[in-house]
């Protein structure tokens, strides 16, 4: 099985690049209050100088100028990523053409990583790799919480799932089956179970509903934060099943391809691209009618789900999901995952 995980630099980074900027045209036009006459003698020189005063160009050219610094720092840090995939890691910059670093990297490479005192704030830093043998060194800089990503990173690496010691969990599941919808059909809704009549459509008001997106990713991360499990959209509680034919009229593509689609979109949204890996989306044709199938496996690392400007962090207990508190989040992660690294 080939799969990636892809990481961004922290958001801290682009900030700090804005204050950088700002501090550096402060201290420009400070000094530039000092060549008065000499800022003059150059305006005079512009070819256009009789269409505006002096006031109203540097009125004009000063915001120009932080406004175009401030676009190329923010593409400079939105289009920069590490992708991870076996045995290479991709380093993914550039702001006006793509660049792509690609650097070979083993299962036995050594990963130190360090934090500076901003960083353990606001919790991001780098990864150093180190191949065995060669010595050479591949660095993850400033990406976020760095110790949650050393799982995946090995996992990866390695091409195949992690192994921990029979008192942790177990990341040892695949996608080589696809999933019975039959099987499922006859089992209640739990810890790794949920029905639901379909991802979009609202069966009670009779139109789309966009809320209920929301819902199921809640459930997908909810999954990927607990021992994975199986959503399945087109089936009611009582297991009935109802099928897609009420969401597909209302997808550019009404059809199970176009739903996929879609489906990624709100996820890589909400939930981040780096987990799409994590899911598997199947159809299976019931009763004439689509019946999706997602199942999520297990993350090494948290999820947290992006919902209305706001991360929040949800986990299954039972047949529910649940949403925790920080105080909670913190003790569950320490718990769920900080652990495990220990034991890769």
């Amino acid at each position: 099985m080939n799969i990636s995980a892809t990481t961004k630099r922290s958001p801290i980074v682009l900030i700090r690049t804005l204050a950088l900027i700002e501090t550096v045209i402060v201290t420009l036009f400070l000094y530039a209050t000092t060549l008065d006459s000499l800022k003059y003698q150059l305006y005079s020189q512009l070819p256009y100088s009789n269409s505006f005063t002096y006031d109203a160009l540097k009125l004009l050219l000063l915001p120009l100028i932080q406004l175009i610094i401030t676009v190329y720092a923010f593409l400079s840090w939105y289009r920069e990523s590490y992708t991870v995939s076996t045995s290479a890691i991709t380093h993914t910059s550039g702001v006006f053409y793509k660049k792509e670093k690609i650097s070979k990297v083993t299962s036995e490479s050594t990963i130190i990583i360090s934090m500076g005192p901003i960083g353990k704030i606001f919790h991001y830093g780098s990864l150093n790799i180190e191949n065995a043998g060669d010595k050479t060194r591949i660095i993850l800089k400033d990406i976020p919480y760095p110790k949650n990503f050393i799982p995946t990173l090995r996992q990866i690496l390695e091409n195949n799932p992690i192994a921990f010691s029979k008192d942790t969990i177990q990341y040892n599941k695949t996608f080589d089956k696809k999933p019975n919808l039959n099987e499922l059909l006859t089992k209640d809704e739990g810890r790794e179970l949920e029905f639901k009549s379909s991802l979009r459509f609202d069966y009670k008001i009779g139109k789309i509903n966009r809320d209920l997106e929301k819902v199921a990713m809640k459930t997908v991360a909810a999954f990927l934060n607990s021992k994975g499990g199986y959503l399945v959209l087109g089936v009611s509680n009582d297991k009935k099943i109802v099928g897609l034919s009420s969401d597909y009229p209302h997808l550019q593509h009404p059809n199970s391809d176009g739903f996929e689609n879609h489906l990624t979109q709100i996820f890589n949204a909400m939930i981040g691209p780096e987990f799409r890996h994590l899911i598997q989306v199947s159809f299976h044709p019931s009763e004439g009618n689509d019946v999706c199938i997602i199942q999520a496996l297990q993350s090494a690392r948290p999820v947290y789900l992006k919902i209305d400007g706001d991360e929040k962090f949800y986990i299954r207990t039972g047949n529910t999901t649940t949403l925790l508190k920080l105080s909670e989040i913190e003790s569950y992660n320490q718990y769920r995952f900080s652990r495990h690294i220990a034991n890769i």
